[in-house]
């Protein structure tokens, strides 16, 4: 994660009420106490569908602004954590599969 800021611990905490996100993978926040730019990036469960990965998004963007009022736009990107120090991971471990 970057820097910390006075709110990094609040929105971190709104993000991981969820029991989908799994971690706050990044957290930047930019900008004055009273208008807050906030960009995340939250592991999620790698087999959620999108209409789930979508609720989960909108979810999360609730909570956050909930919790930092002053977060006046607020863009957070799915994704999944993969252990650096895992072994190599699979291929379907980390490219989504066609169900055509």
């Amino acid at each position: 994660m970057s820097e910390q800021h006075e709110h990094t611990a609040e929105i971190t905490a709104a993000l991981l009420e969820s029991a989908h996100v799994r971690r706050v993978l990044d957290l930047d926040i930019q900008g004055a106490d009273d208008a807050l730019f906030v960009g995340a990036k939250i592991d999620i469960e790698p087999d959620a569908t999108m209409r789930e990965v979508s609720v989960i998004l909108y979810q999360a963007k609730r909570r956050a602004l909930a919790a930092v009022p002053a977060i006046e736009s607020i863009y957070i990107e799915p994704d999944v954590y993969l252990d650096p120090n895992a072994k190599t991971p699979s291929t379907s471990s980390i490219v989504m599969l066609s169900e055509d």
